[in-house]
């Protein structure tokens, strides 16, 4: 084989980040995301697979067809889609987190595990409609450290029967769509405080306590037919000192492949992060990769410097071309299996009809699960004096883009007045002391305190908000909390729920969405005027 051919092979085995935006100039991430250019020039080299970001569902669905005409080949086009299409594509239906579920499993086994697979089902089968083929969910990881910056409310819990139930159900869902599923991030990214985005996390269990807990969902996922596994950036340092799990034999060969048998795909974690990026160069990570046991390498900082490297590698002969065929084939098996749609499905793939009923019967679950997850302390409701101020923090502007956010409007329309707190404005803490407020600034109101908060990537150090147990507390000792909503972090919640007296008003939504504002609000803040803004709000996207 000549080299230019084998580098066509190769490349096949590379995931690269796109916009889900048509032109380049919408880009949410042009660091990261391909420009149109490049993508054209990479896929007609032989790139496999894509994985997208941001965009309207229309637009990806567009975007997807003219992907594969470049490539002229069948691709795996890809999203980290673990809350429904809506996280990641504009107008697409978004679901409550994962771990919303877990606290519905908590007192509802049943319920929960029903409710698991019907997202799955739904997820798999809207991201079908707009030209994914694969879906890199369910999160395996178990969050078993409260202070985890990044999986945190995309786990399925915090131990492993509820993990591995749910997930196992998610997945059955998934594979209901004739999508591909993914189980990440193995062997288990729940026990850390470090962000692998920002840095390397260190695991310090040994092999005997990752089987006791960590791999349990793994090996379930794996009974169950999982179509790939994606690799963690994560230091285990009793089985591994010197290399992350991406780049570390003993963990993908001799754990996953050969004590696990698994002969699926296994993908790496974008090797963009700096968990990796830090220390290994494009092309030295993607060799290494390989030679762990990696079939696909997603996202290397240097595309073309990370293929000609493995290139190299196999025409030196430092990997044997057995490798390459090997992953080649699990590749190709893969997309064989989700291939060949039937003639049903390409006739309700054409019919807007049918396709619009799903996604009203996907928006309306939606909601119902929403009101599944919603917690309200007692009947006690928020009233607004004169001058009251509805004090809430976000960590994205993005929030507040629209034109109705509930969590604004709604305890506006009964009197407060909204305060908005974030990492780029104006700090409402004393200057010496951050668990306090500067009740200064606030006259002589009461406050209602809305707080949005949730682990996520690249959150690092913003994500840890125990200083509002103090706030909160000292606003109840001084008479002038009105009440308490939560969206997000179940752990601040149970902290605030623990500390502050039965009597004052507390909400609790897993569910930073509209819907699930709209809800705990109509609920909290019963109220004529919230119905008629509510009524209002409908009335709106009806003929708007």
């Amino acid at each position: 084989m000549n080299k230019s051919d084998l580098r066509r092979q190769v490349a096949e085995l590379f995931i690269v980040r796109a916009s889900g935006f048509n032109l380049d100039s919408q880009r949410l991430y042009p660091n990261l995301e391909e420009s149109n250019s490049n993508l054209k020039r990479l896929l007609e080299e032989g790139v496999g697979g894509v994985i997208f970001l941001g965009g309207t569902v229309k637009e990806l669905e567009i975007r997807c067809n003219v992907l594969k005409k470049w490539s002229g080949k069948p691709l795996l086009l890809c999203a980290d889609i673990e809350e429904g299409v809506g996280q990641r594509f504009y107008g697409g239906t978004k679901f409550i987190p994962p771990m919303g579920i877990a606290q519905i499993y908590k007192k509802d086994h049943n319920l929960a595990i029903s409710i698991a697979e019907k997202i799955g089902y739904f997820t798999g089968k809207e991201a079908k409609y707009i030209g994914l083929n694969w879906l890199l969910a369910p999160v395996c990881d178990i969050n078993n450290n409260s202070n985890n910056p990044v999986i945190n409310l995309r786990a399925w819990g915090e131990e492993t029967e509820p993990v591995t139930s749910l997930t196992c159900a998610f997945h059955r869902g998934v594979s209901k769509s004739q999508m591909l599923t993914c189980a990440k991030h193995f062997p288990g990214h729940g026990n850390s405080e470090i962000d692998s985005h920002l840095d390397l996390p260190e695991i310090e269990n040994d092999l005997s306590e990752l089987e006791k807990f960590e791999l349990i969902p793994f090996r379930s996922l794996i009974n169950e037919g999982v179509n790939s596994i994606m690799i963690g950036h994560l230091l285990l340092s009793k089985i591994d000192p010197i290399y992350p799990a991406t780049l570390s034999k003993r963990l993908v060969t001799d754990l996953l492949r050969i004590k696990l048998k698994y002969d699926g795909l296994v993908v790496s974690d974008a090797l963009v992060m700096n968990a990796i990026s830090n220390k290994y160069s494009s092309g030295i990570s993607a060799v290494m990769a390989f030679e762990a046991g990696i079939d696909l390498i997603m996202m290397p900082k240097d595309i073309d410097e990370a293929i000609d490297s493995l290139t190299d590698a196999f025409y030196s002969e430092k990997i044997s071309l057995e490798r390459l065929h090997t992953s080649r084939k699990r590749r190709k098996k893969q997309l064989d299996l989700i291939g060949n749609e039937n003639d049903l499905e390409k006739k309700e793939l054409r019919h807007e009809d049918v396709k619009n009923k799903f996604l009203g019967d996907a928006y309306r679950f939606s909601n119902s699960i929403i009101r599944n997850s919603l917690f309200v302390r007692g009947e006690s409701t928020i009233k607004a004096e004169v001058n009251d101020i509805n004090l809430i923090q976000i960590d994205n502007f993005d929030q507040v883009s629209n034109k109705f956010l509930p969590a604004l409007n709604l305890p506006k329309s009964v009197g407060f007045r909204n305060l908005i707190i974030h990492p780029l404005g104006i700090s409402p803490w004393q200057d010496n002391n951050k668990k306090l407020l500067e009740l200064g600034q606030f006259r002589n109101s009461k406050i209602l305190v809305q707080l949005f908060v949730r682990g996520k990537p690249f959150i690092g150090l913003e994500y840890h908000n125990d200083h509002w147990i103090d706030a909160i507390k000292n606003l109840e000792i001084e008479e002038r909390l009105s009440g308490i909503i939560i969206y997000g972090c179940p752990y601040l919640y149970d902290k605030i729920k623990k500390t502050i007296h039965d009597s004052i008003p507390l909400a609790y939504s897993p569910s930073q969405i509209e819907e699930a504002q709209t809800q705990i609000l109509s609920r909290i803040l019963q109220s004529k005027i919230v119905q008629k803004e509510v009524d209002k709000k409908s009335s709106q996207e009806f003929t708007d």
